[in-house]
């Protein structure tokens, strides 16, 4: 009777024991993407996707299920509850599922959060919330007009745009939607907004065109003018360099043109919205060419200081003008922007003659964002886009 004794003693020890494993058995999710992207902004797809990784301790772990909520209270979606849509048990080993509730609405910040189910009925808590804002979820939310300076499509120098807006409340919430035919920066107060280059991205744009969205309530937070700034670029729209792909015969080349909404959402509950007509304000500048194959020209004696500033006077600028859209159809950039991502130090720099300078960055490279130049008496120098356009 003995061994019968120890067998039953050693499963049941087996079975606690067990039981404690599954119970601190390490299983979240992580790295929660919409579409891709990390909390973004500005979608207008009507089924967004949503995608998670696994992180756990246990080898050979396999996903049996999940359930997925979706609402407008991060709060409750921490616990289980999505007010816009819950997929329920969804019995599947993916970790990729696609949005199935009602309709989204324009304009609104959702949150979401992932729950993972995996063998023997090990379940996860509920992952981080994470979250995704819908933006123009169609053409019709759109509000302005497309602008230029002139409709002159060999016309070289880039143009500029700036308008003064006056902020008498307080803001508690701020996003810029802008599209353009051809390349943007913008400014609010002298300061670029975003960390992107060479937005948007290209498109067939006699097709669709593609708009980018930043959040600038930062920017917005003290009443009194404000001044928002934007520079147009050539982009692949109007390619004024002979090209291989034949694109500066494209049969939508134009002048550079922008459309821009900004939404202001003030703490007394009400709002505003800035568009783009007429009362903008144009001139061109020392940009004056660019070229997706043939860089930029800076001529910095016609620069133009302070132009996105409240200081700046600009009564000698012509109004801008309403011109046509591109296309009928503009939708959200959902990808990854162009960013500076490095910044490499040259071996070596040597000036040949008063307007040529050679950098040896030490290895093959087609172009960098900025660079570290050694100047005289060892000291270090960092130089931007625009400071390199100065020493042209």
């Amino acid at each position: 009777m003995k061994i019968p004794k120890l067998i039953i003693a050693l499963n049941l020890l087996i079975l606690v024991v067990s039981g404690c494993q599954n119970r601190t058995e390490k299983l979240e999710t992580t790295n929660l993407l919409c579409e891709y992207l990390e909390n973004p902004i500005g979608l207008d797809t009507e089924k967004p996707r949503f995608r998670w990784e696994v992180n756990t301790s246990k080898d050979g772990f396999l996903q049996t299920g999940y359930e997925l909520y979706v609402g407008t209270d991060s709060v409750a979606v921490s616990k289980g509850e999505g007010n816009i849509w819950e997929s329920g048990t969804v019995e599947k080993a993916t970790n990729l599922a696609i949005y199935n509730g009602d309709a989204l609405k324009a304009f609104t910040k959702y949150y979401w959060g992932v729950k993972i189910i995996g063998e023997s009925n090990l379940e996860s808590s509920i992952s981080n919330i994470a979250s995704f804002e819908t933006g123009m979820m169609d053409v019709t939310d759109w509000k302005g007009s497309w602008i230029t300076d002139v409709e002159d499509v060999d016309l070289k120098p880039a143009p500029y745009f700036r308008k003064e807006i006056k902020l008498n409340k307080k803001v508690q919430k701020a996003t810029a939607y802008i599209t353009a035919a051809g390349l943007f920066e913008m400014y609010i107060n002298g300061n670029k907004i975003g960390d992107h280059s060479l937005d948007p991205a290209y498109t067939r744009f006699d097709r669709r065109n593609l708009y980018v969205t930043h959040d600038v309530t930062s920017q917005l937070k003290n009443e009194g003018t404000i001044a928002l700034g934007v520079l147009l670029g050539n982009g692949w729209y109007n390619l004024q360099s002979t090209a291989v792909w034949d694109f500066h015969k494209a049969g939508w080349r134009n002048r550079p043109r922008f459309l821009m909404n900004l939404k202001i959402d003030y703490e007394d509950g009400t709002s505003e919205n800035i568009v783009t007509d007429e009362t903008w304000k144009t001139s061109l500048g020392p940009l004056v060419f660019n070229s997706i194959y043939t860089a930029e020209h800076y001529d910095a004696r016609q620069a133009i200081p302070e132009w996105n500033t409240p200081e700046f006077k600009d009564s000698n600028w012509n109004n801008a003008i309403k011109v046509s859209a591109p296309s009928n159809n503009i939708v959200a950039q959902s990808l990854h922007p162009i960013r500076n991502v490095e910044e490499i130090e040259p071996v070596s720099f040597r000036q040949i003659s008063t307007s040529k300078y050679i950098y040896d960055l030490g290895r093959n490279i087609s172009g960098v964002s900025k660079i570290r130049v050694h100047g005289k008496a060892g000291t270090t120098l960092r130089l931007t886009h625009a400071e390199h356009r100065q020493l042209r």
